[in-house]
């Protein structure tokens, strides 16, 4: 797999992922989405030069920092259903007849997409796409493995044979400082050593355990890529809940290709 192409128009830009059989991308601070305000329907509607005419279901849950992973059928799009989710199972089976697609939102969280193999789509004939959100609590909370035993759940073992993963920008472990409390001490019990830093504060790196998780979970470790991009530090790309921004946010979308 090669890693995620960054592309721009108009003052726009975005990460393309290589999804055989879908068009998936994450769209970062720009001139488009910046006029939607941090909300799906909105972000989908401005992007339309980009992404085409809008879908009759768009798949945007209420993210609540837990493990749901909500599958791609009309039900689970507003307002027929508002869910609370922080993952999608997004497959072309029915989406490009039903007119779904899938969407997450992230200013400092970070997006985690995986998808199987070219040969393992090609072969199956069903391309899908794994989409999670997963910010300190869904890190410590495993979302990663809630995601891949869906996946294994809805296409058999050999789906995640050959998978692959992508991390993409999120806050670093040394923007990320927690006190002692519930959660902190839960996130000490989950995180490995080396993703964990004591300086007066705890110092999570969550793009680090997500790493490790997913290779728990299944994926080669030379399968798994990591952007390495810092929300907290670039603000000239990304959106930041640390830095201030309480609404705006990045947008990770999934459609089938036309």
């Amino acid at each position: 797999m090669m890693n995620a192409v960054l592309e721009e128009f108009d003052g726009q830009s975005w990460f393309r992922l290589p999804v055989s059989g879908l068009d998936v991308r994450f769209f970062l601070r720009g001139s488009m989405l910046g006029e939607g305000h941090g909300k799906a329907k909105t972000s989908r509607a401005v992007l339309s030069p980009l992404l085409g005419q809008e879908p009759s279901c768009l798949i945007a849950p209420k993210q609540v920092h837990g493990t749901t992973v909500l599958e791609n059928i009309p039900e689970n799009a507003p307002p027929v259903y508002e869910a609370e989710a922080d993952g999608i199972l997004f497959d072309a089976r029915d989406a490009a007849d039903l007119r779904v697609e899938a969407s997450l939102r992230f200013a400092d969280c970070a997006p985690v997409v995986v998808a199987p193999s070219p040969e393992w789509a090609a072969r199956n004939g069903t391309p899908w796409v794994l989409m999670m959100h997963s910010g300190y609590k869904g890190t410590v909370q495993n979302i990663v493995d809630a995601g891949l035993e869906k996946a294994r759940a809805c296409y058999g073992e050999s789906a995640i044979d050959g998978a692959w993963a992508w991390i993409g920008p999120c806050i670093g472990g040394a923007n990320y400082p927690r006190d002692v409390e519930e959660w902190t001490l839960k996130g000490l019990e989950s995180f490995r050593g080396e993703n964990v830093k004591k300086a007066g504060k705890v110092f999570f790196d969550i793009a680090g355990e997500l790493r490790l998780q997913l290779i728990d979970a299944g994926i080669a470790e030379e399968s798994v890529f990591l952007s390495d991009i810092n929300t907290c530090e670039r603000a000239d790309i990304c959106y930041s809940y640390r830095n201030g921004e309480m609404t705006e946010r990045m947008f990770l979308w999934a459609g089938v290709r036309s």
